[in-house]
C-alpha cells in the first residue's frame, strides 16, 4: 500500500513547501493599500510565501532611488505590521532580510560608529628594517609581533639597529564576527527590533529570516591571543610568522595554521552563529541563507578563507542554500547530518524577462535533485516605474504572460519539495569535506579567488589538487554553467561529511553511521591532513568492515600541533584502505555502492522503512544545451520518453507521478534475483516521482 502521507502531499503540497519568492520594497513607494493589492495577487497565483526585503534601505544604491519608506523607519514599521496582519488574514507566511550582509543599509557600521570596539581586525605581514630602536608603522596599523627573519619572536624595546625583521600588525575591518558583545550589538540592532516592534507574529506569520552574502568572518580580534593560549595551550604570538606564505618550517607551520583556524571557528560559532540559530529557534523560526561565492558552492578552499569552516559554521542554519550560483549538494548534505528539513535555492536572477514557467521547472531541476526543497524565486519588485526600474530581473508575478498558470506551476514545486523531505535520505557514499586539509594548507596572505576554478596558483599547488579532486568528484549545480562530478556520472547517491560528522559517527557493521545515515564507503580527496578524530574513526571504519578511498594524495600528518600524525599513519597504512589516483578512478571503485536505488540519470531517493520514493528527471542535468555560455533556453525534446529505475530488492508494485499535472500512472515492475528494474513512463515529462510502497 503507498503511503497514505506521501498521498497526502501530493494531492494537497503544504502551502510551506511552494515558491517563497523575494519581494523588493523598492521602485515604487509602498502604501497599505498597495501592500494589500499585491498580497491578493501573489495568493491568487499561489504565492503563500513572501521575503520582504529591500535594496535601497538607506539611499540610492545599485540604480534605484532610495526606497520609500526608508528601512526600519517609523513609516517602514507601519508597513511591515501592516504586511503582518494581512498576511494573517490571508493565510501567508512572511520572511525577512536581515540586511547585514548584501546591502546598503551598513547595520555593522552604524553600530561600530557607536562603539568603535567592535570593529574588527585583519593580519598583516611585511618585513622592515629597524631604524632608531623601531619600525615605522602605517597609520591605521597596530603591532601584533616582531620576529626575527628565522622566526623568532623579538622584544620590541630590544631590536638590532639596522636589522631586518617580520612584522605581523592588525588593521581594522568592518566588524568582530568573533566578539560575542559585538555581535550581541548587531543581533540587537536588527534581530531584537523585530522583538520590539512585531513580538506578536513571529514564528506565527514570520516563518523566518534571510541572510546573503555574509561577509566574511575577520582573522584576528583583540580576544584572539588569550582565547587561543587557553584553547590550546601555546601562545600563538611566539608563531605568527608561521600563518603566512614562506616561512620556514613548512609541516610545523601546517600545524600551528590548523590551530589557528580551529581557534578562528570556534569563536566565530560561539559569538555569531550559535546565537543568531538560537534567536530563531527560540521564536519557532527558520533561519535561511545564501553566502559568498565560492562558499556556497563549497569549494574547499575559498569556504575556508571566507567562513574558516564552512561546516562548523553554516550546520546552525535551518534552511542554509545558495544561489543558483552556487550547489544544492553541500547544503542538502548540511541538513541530512544536522537534522534540519529545508534547504534554500534562490533563482534565476539575471535571467531577463524572457523566461517561461516550463524553462524555470527545468532549470530548477537540477538543484531540487540535489537535495535543495526551499524555492526562493527572484524576484518580485513592489514597483518597475512603467517598466523604467528593475533590479536583476525578471519579476515572476502578475506582471508576466503566465501569471494565469503560475498556481499549477507551485503545486509543482511543492509536491516535489514537500515529497523529497519525507523520510530520510538514502546514500551509500560519504565525501569528506577538506576542510582540515585547507586550514592546514592555506597561509593568510593566500588570494581569495572568488571566480573561476578557485585555484590559487603555483605556489598553492597542494591546495589546488585537494580542491580538484573534490570538485571532480562532487560537481557543482552553477546554472551558468554546471559541472557533473564523477559520482553523478556514474549514478552515485552521497552526501558531502564534515569531520565533526564523522567523528560523532559509530563504525559498525560495515558502516559509518550518523543518526539515521548509513554509509558504507568514505571518500577522502586528497586530504593530506585529517583531524585526529577523524582518522581514528575512518579506521574504526574500515576495522568495522567498511570502506575509505583514498583519492590522490593520501593522509600524512594530523592537524594541529596536538594532532597525533601516528593516528593517521595508521590509516594509511591500514592493509584495507583503497587508494584511486583521480576522481574518476575513485567514482568507478564505489559504483557498486551507487544506492538503494539508481537511474539512467542520478536520482534523488529518500527512505521511510520499506517505503521509498526516488525524484526522477527527464534529461541530465537539464533540457538546455550545454555547456549553455549564455544559451538558456531548453529543448523539451531532450526529455525521455520512458527511463528506468532499479532497486536492490523485490518490489511488488510502483507508480509514477508527474508533479506538473498531478497525474499517477502505474509503472511495471519486473523482478530478477531480488532486484526489481522499473519502467517508467515519463512520457517527455521534465520529471516524475517513482514511489515505492
Amino acid at each position: 500500500m503507498i503511503s497514505s502521507t506521501l498521498q497526502q502531499l501530493f494531492d494537497d503540497p503544504p502551502r510551506d513547501f511552494g515558491p517563497t519568492p523575494l519581494w523588493w520594497w523598492s521602485g515604487a513607494r509602498v502604501t497599505r493599500e498597495r501592500l494589500a493589492w499585491q498580497m491578493h495577487r501573489f495568493a491568487e497565483g499561489g504565492i503563500h510565501n513572501l521575503v520582504v526585503i529591500n535594496l535601497a534601505p538607506a539611499g540610492p544604491s545599485f540604480g534605484a532611488r532610495a526606497d520609500e519608506p526608508s528601512w526600519f523607519g517609523e513609516e517602514w514599521w507601519a508597513r511591515f505590521t501592516d504586511a503582518c496582519e494581512i498576511a494573517r488574514d490571508l493565510g501567508t507566511r512572511l520572511w525577512f532580510y536581515d540586511q547585514i550582509g548584501f546591502s546598503g543599509a551598513n547595520v555593522q557600521g552604524g553600530v561600530t560608529r557607536l562603539h568603535p570596539e567592535a570593529a574588527g581586525r585583519a593580519l598583516h605581514f611585511r618585513r622592515a628594517a629597524v631604524s632608531n630602536g623601531g619600525v615605522a608603522l602605517g597609520s591605521s596599523e597596530t603591532l601584533v609581533g616582531v620576529h626575527g627573519t628565522d622566526g623568532r619572536r623579538l622584544p620590541v624595546g630590544a631590536l638590532p639597529e639596522g636589522s631586518e625583521v617580520d612584522l605581523v600588525t592588525a588593521v581594522p575591518t568592518a566588524f568582530d564576527y568573533l566578539d560575542p558583545d559585538a555581535v550581541g550589538l548587531l543581533l540587537d540592532a536588527v534581530h531584537h527590533e523585530f522583538d520590539r516592534r512585531v513580538p506578536e507574529y513571529l514564528g506565527n506569520v514570520i516563518a523566518g529570516s534571510f541572510q546573503d552574502e555574509l561577509p566574511g568572518t575577520n582573522a584576528w580580534s583583540h580576544r584572539f591571543p588569550k582565547e587561543f593560549l587557553a584553547r590550546r595551550g601555546y601562545d600563538l604570538l611566539d608563531h605568527l610568522p608561521a600563518l603566512f606564505h614562506g616561512t620556514a618550517g613548512a609541516a610545523r607551520a601546517a600545524k600551528i595554521r590548523a590551530d589557528y583556524y580551529a581557534v578562528r571557528a570556534e569563536l566565530t560559532e560561539e559569538a555569531l552563529f550559535k546565537p543568531l540559530a538560537a534567536w530563531h529557534e527560540e521564536r519557532g523560526m527558520l533561519l535561511g541563507c545564501d553566502q559568498s561565492h565560492p562558499a556556497r558552492s563549497g569549494f574547499p578552499a575559498q569556504s575556508t578563507q571566507i567562513y574558516t569552516d564552512y561546516f562548523r559554521t553554516h550546520r546552525w542554519y535551518s534552511a542554509a542554500g545558495s544561489d543558483h550560483h552556487g550547489d544544492s549538494k553541500v547544503h542538502s548534505s548540511m541538513a541530512h547530518l544536522y537534522g534540519h528539513e529545508r534547504v534554500w535555492i534562490e533563482a534565476f536572477h539575471s535571467s531577463g524577462w524572457g523566461g517561461t514557467l516550463e524553462e524555470t521547472y527545468d532549470w530548477l531541476l537540477p538543484f531540487l535533485r540535489s537535495g535543495a526543497n526551499l524555492y526562493n524565486p527572484h524576484a518580485s519588485y513592489f514597483g518597475t516605474a512603467g517598466g523604467w526600474f528593475e533590479w536583476a530581473p525578471p519579476s515572476t508575478d502578475w506582471r508576466q504572460p503566465y501569471w494565469q498558470q503560475y498556481p499549477a506551476f507551485s503545486r509543482a514545486v511543492a509536491r516535489i519539495c514537500s515529497i523529497m523531505s519525507w523520510g530520510t535520505y538514502s546514500a551509500d557514499v560519504a565525501v569528506l569535506h577538506p576542510t582540515a586539509t585547507m586550514q592546514a594548507l592555506i597561509p593568510l596572505d593566500a588570494p581569495v579567488k572568488h571566480f573561476g576554478d578557485g585555484r590559487l596558483g603555483d605556489d598553492h599547488a597542494d591546495v589546488d589538487e585537494t580542491q580538484r579532486h573534490y570538485l571532480d568528484l562532487c560537481g557543482t549545480n552553477n546554472w551558468l554553467g554546471p559541472r557533473a562530478g564523477s559520482l553523478d556520472r556514474h549514478r552515485v547517491s552521497f552526501d558531502v561529511i564534515d569531520d565533526a560528522s564523522v567523528q560523532r559517527a559509530t563504525a559498525a557493521d560495515g558502516a559509518l553511521r550518523v543518526g539515521d545515515l548509513a554509509y558504507t564507503a568514505v571518500l577522502l580527496p586528497s586530504a593530506s591532513v585529517l583531524e585526529e578524530g577523524t582518522a581514528r574513526r575512518l579506521t574504526q571504519l574500515l576495522d568495522a568492515g567498511g570502506r575509505v578511498v583514498v583519492v590522490g594524495r593520501p593522509p600524512s600528518a594530523a592537524a594541529g600541533l596536538a594532532g597525533d600524525d601516528s593516528v593517521v599513519a595508521e590509516l594509511s597504512a591500514h592493509p584495507r584502505l583503497e587508494r584511486a589516483s583521480d576522481a574518476e578512478a575513485g567514482a568507478t571503485a564505489v559504483a557498486d555502492a551507487a544506492g538503494y536505488a539508481t537511474g539512467e540519470v542520478p536520482l534523488l531517493v529518500r527512505r521511510l522503512g520499506a517505503e521509498a520514493v526516488a525524484l526522477v528527471t527527464g534529461a541530465f542535468p537539464d533540457a538546455r544545451t550545454h555547456p549553455p555560455k549564455g544559451n538558456h533556453a531548453i529543448d523539451p525534446e531532450r526529455y525521455a520518453r520512458t527511463t528506468t529505475v532499479t532497486v536492490r530488492a523485490r518490489v511488488s508494485r510502483a507508480e509514477a507521478w508527474n508533479p506538473a499535472t498531478g497525474t499517477r500512472r502505474p509503472a511495471p515492475v519486473t523482478v530478477s534475483d531480488d532486484v526489481s528494474t522499473i519502467r517508467v513512463p515519463l512520457e517527455g515529462a521534465p520529471a516524475a516521482l517513482v514511489v515505492l510502497p
